[in-house]
């Protein structure tokens, strides 16, 4: 009866804190002025890794000096352009160029390297894009 007892009372102990437990993502606003209801708020991350095939660092014809790479973020399933924060960073010793976003959709991100450098010189210090992305899907 005794273990009984205390299973009961773990299994209530579980049901009371799993909602406090829970994470909350608030977002004030976006890109493309859309707030969702709450419940399709979602934070969604990754990286884009420096010698992936479909996305290449490549040299802008744009912003002379400058690289670029295109992220998917497709499978986020956003409704609309989503907030996006990115970070570049190498598994190397190396100080990699901070990148900006340039051109945002819901399912497509462009950095660009804020310093100026060369897609062969990031290629070599094997700069990965870390991102998050905080929007809607629904």
């Amino acid at each position: 009866m005794c273990l009984y007892s205390n299973m009961s009372l773990i299994a209530l102990l579980t049901l009371a804190l799993v909602p406090a437990l829970q994470s909350e993502v608030k977002i004030l606003d976006t890109p493309d002025y859309y707030t969702g209801p709450a419940p399709c708020a979602l934070t969604c991350s990754g990286i884009s890794r420096w010698n992936q095939e479909h996305s290449k660092w490549k040299d802008s014809g744009l912003h002379k000096g400058k690289v670029y790479k295109f992220i998917n973020i497709a499978d986020c399933n956003f409704v609309s352009a989503p907030v996006v924060t990115t970070t570049s960073v190498s598994k190397k010793a190396v100080v990699c160029p901070a990148v900006s976003v340039w051109y945002l959709t819901e399912s497509d991100v462009q950095v660009y390297s804020v310093g100026n450098t060369t897609a062969d010189n990031i290629r070599l210090d094997q700069c990965n894009v870390h991102w998050s992305a905080f929007g809607y899907t629904c």
